[in-house]
């Protein structure tokens, strides 16, 4: 077998190298899996085709998410959800949402990561990368969603400073974090309005924080989430390790602790070109419009999130 044959990938949000050992370039200079790759994928899809046929709740409809970027406060909003008995998951799965074959994939990976309750009548995945659901089937948009975003410059500062105390070559710069930033919101816009308006709620950073109480009661009304989401968790070890949420800070907190927002960060202060700058104020300002114009909390549901 030739080492340039496999199933063709599309490139990542930055056009970044194959990743070593798992892709390479064919004879068009194409990003591909390699073979053993592809196989260990071909065995993954065909594992989470079966768990999801087995299971009640493998399907996306019985499927909850945090559709958000890095660094809006998406962890903790994470274990509140996923300490409840009625959520399987942990956090960021980093499973590809491009089949009806995912559910079960992101069954396998829970279990996998000791975040799986074959209880719960429900299962959570946090997405943050275009690339996970960019290829997403219409029957994701059956599943209810939570987007949270945070305020640029604030978000592109914090998305370089973890990447520096990671020791990681990712967001090096501000300019890096802040294509991410343009591009991951760009791809929010584009899913709000595939959402059911009585299965989806938009929320800022900056809101969370100043009335935690209030955001989850607004969320648990939207939603249908019964009983209410309530402001306490406890942080599974999966979600601060393997990219699963906030390695640094999340773990030493059992709850949202309430705060004003503090000083705003400077464009000044970054390396930002005036027009990325500009970029940023506008994808931003664009979807808490959109948050705001459609807020359709009286928006019938066909079915209530519930303990069974």
């Amino acid at each position: 077998m030739h080492g340039d044959t496999g199933l063709t990938l599309p490139k990542g949000e930055f056009g970044q190298e194959p990743v070593e050992g798992r892709e390479v370039r064919d004879g068009a200079g194409r990003t591909v899996l390699a073979p053993r790759a592809y196989l260990r994928d071909a065995g993954k899809r065909g594992l989470g085709w079966l768990v999801g046929r087995a299971l009640p709740h493998g399907r996306y409809d019985r499927c909850l998410f945090v559709l958000a970027h890095m660094r809006c406060g998406s962890t903790a909003l994470s274990n509140i959800v996923c300490s409840r008995p009625d959520f399987s998951g942990y956090g960021e799965s980093h499973v590809t949402h491009d089949g009806l074959d995912a559910p079960g994939r992101l069954a396998v990976n829970c279990a996998r990561r000791k975040g799986w309750d074959a209880r719960a009548p429900w299962q959570f995945d946090k997405i943050l990368h275009s690339r996970l659901d960019a290829a997403a089937p219409p029957a994701f948009f059956s599943a209810r969603a939570i987007f949270l975003v945070r305020e640029p410059f604030a978000s592109v500062r914090s998305i370089v400073d973890l990447f520096a105390r990671l020791g990681r070559d990712e967001y090096r710069t501000h300019e890096e974090a802040a294509s991410y930033y343009i591009g991951r919101l760009s791809a929010l816009a584009e899913m709000w309005p595939r959402f059911d308006p009585g299965h989806r709620i938009g929320l800022t950073h900056e809101a969370l924080l100043r009335d935690p109480d209030a955001v989850l009661a607004a969320i648990s009304t939207q939603l249908g989430i019964t009983p209410p989401l309530v402001n306490a968790y406890r942080s599974k070890a999966a979600s601060r390790r393997g990219g699963g949420g906030d390695p640094l800070v999340s773990g030493r907190h059992s709850r949202i602790e309430p705060s004003l927002p503090g000083r705003p960060v400077d464009p000044s202060d970054l390396d930002l070109s005036s027009a990325t700058c500009a970029q940023l104020q506008e994808s931003y300002a664009a979807l808490a419009e959109i948050f705001g114009r459609d807020d359709l909390r009286g928006a019938p549901r066909t079915e209530r999130i519930a303990p069974k």
